[in-house]
């Protein structure tokens, strides 16, 4: 993640943000489930989206960062998204996740098992001391889609919990030094 392009773009996430990757079921309608669950960074659910998926999802979390999935980052670019989740370009003014970014897998978005919240916040505190955890993104992996919105909803309280404790422990190392 680079911190200082985000902050160039107005967009301020804490360490480890969490994030799900990939489209969800049913398609767009999301952000607010996502913000409920807490999730740093919420999407509309879409895959891709269109510049009115992403526009909706925006106006129903007008106080979280919305990320976008690319189909047309031009046309998600001119409705003001900012992040666009994509391996091809981003205009100037837009921030690509991309699979080049430092992501921690703590989520398996194609496994119908919801995870252990111990499990996660070990798998994200352990990629965390082994890099810069400023740098790096906790994510639920593509293929959420597959699943209930009920076994989605689960997974990603999980990672979000998970996150939170794993942002805990290292408070607590720096605390202690």
């Amino acid at each position: 993640m680079r911190r200082d392009e985000l902050a160039r773009l107005g967009i301020q996430l804490p360490v480890l943000p969490t994030v799900a990757l990939g489209g969800l079921p049913g398609g767009a309608g999301w952000a607010v489930r996502l913000e409920r669950i807490g999730l740093d960074v919420v999407a509309s659910g879409a895959e891709p989206d269109t510049a009115e998926t992403w526009a909706a999802a925006r106006a129903e979390v007008p106080h979280r960062p919305v990320k976008g999935i690319a189909g047309d980052a031009l046309e998600l670019d001119l409705v003001g998204c900012r992040i666009v989740e994509t391996a091809g370009y981003v205009p100037d003014g837009a921030y690509r996740l991309g699979p080049d970014e430092a992501l921690i897998p703590a989520v398996v978005g194609t496994d119908p098992a919801v995870e252990n919240v111990n499990d996660v916040g070990v798998t994200i505190l352990r990629a965390a001391r082994e890099g810069v955890a400023s740098a790096l993104w906790a994510v639920a992996t593509p293929g959420l889609h597959l699943h209930p919105p009920d076994v989605v909803e689960a997974k990603l309280a999980a990672l979000v919990e998970g996150a939170r404790q794993a942002r805990l422990a290292l408070a607590k190392e720096q605390f202690d030094l």
